[in-house]
């Protein structure tokens, strides 16, 4: 019994820093991050319903320095199914080990949390709108299989403004 229960122990402490990841070491106001997911034509193919096809978060510190406190400034963008890329800017601020992002002109929120070391979730919020405050907005449903993304770690240069 003691060898099952000390076994469970480090198997549990093990996992723990895995699971109490920070968000800052993804995105700090003061440096550059990267993070995107591409789908490929089998996960789209298993996931008939899944809308994005692609996804990217990023920070770039210059975009940040003005903002005040924590806040950060990030650029989001994603491409549905046979569509072009839709791009917004997003302003985040930290809140415990997450991220909390709003896009511009009440476009909608969403989370960010580590996942690992290189990669991120977001996850919960709402329906999303790309749109120039004044335009027709597109808008990113979050359907079922369109609500948790996970994106992982890339170089810098993958990432457009």
């Amino acid at each position: 019994m003691f060898r099952k229960t000390a076994a469970f122990c480090l198997t549990f402490s093990a996992a723990l820093p895995a699971a109490a990841q920070s968000i800052s070491q993804h995105f700090d106001k003061n440096s550059d991050s990267c993070y995107q997911r591409l789908y490929s034509a089998s996960h789209l193919a298993s996931h008939p319903v899944q809308k994005v096809e692609a996804i990217e978060l990023s920070h770039s510190n210059a975009d940040s320095q003005a903002m005040p406190g924590s806040e950060m400034n990030l650029h989001f963008a994603v491409r549905l199914r046979g569509r072009s890329t839709w791009r917004t800017p997003v302003i985040c601020r930290p809140q415990g080990n997450r991220l909390s992002c709003g896009v511009e002109c009440d476009g909608g929120r969403f989370d960010v949390v580590a996942r690992t070391g290189s990669s991120i979730l977001i996850t919960g919020g709402t329906d999303l709108y790309f749109s120039d405050c004044d335009a027709k907005p597109r808008i990113l449903e979050r359907a079922p299989d369109d609500k948790v993304f996970m994106l992982h770690r890339q170089p810098l240069s993958n990432c457009r403004r």
